[in-house]
């Protein structure tokens, strides 16, 4: 593992971010993005049925739908930051 790889994750545990993922570890969490990302898209198409009224309307339920997408939508945003790819430093040409 290279200094800048050290001083990155180092980083990233400070400042309360997940850690990178790497290697083996990475289809996984790619798997578990796409996942919520599905599981998103449902809860999505209960609330608006509600909405649209296909569904009577309970107003806890919907509290309960909302809150748990916003929790899937913060977690699989998580798990798409441990596998982004590094940005590249532009270099300066002189």
């Amino acid at each position: 593992m290279t200094v800048s790889e050290v001083v990155r994750r180092l980083v990233r545990t400070e400042a309360g971010f997940l850690p990178a993922a790497t290697g083996e570890l990475r289809p996984s969490i790619e798997e578990a993005t796409d996942q919520l990302r599905r599981v998103g898209v449902n809860f999505n198409q209960a609330v608006r049925a509600m909405n649209e009224g296909r569904v009577p309307y309970d107003e806890d339920l919907e509290r309960a739908l909302i809150a748990i997408g916003e929790l899937v939508r913060r977690f699989r945003e998580e798990l798409k930051a441990m596998i982004a790819r590094p940005r590249k430093r532009n270099e300066v040409k002189a």
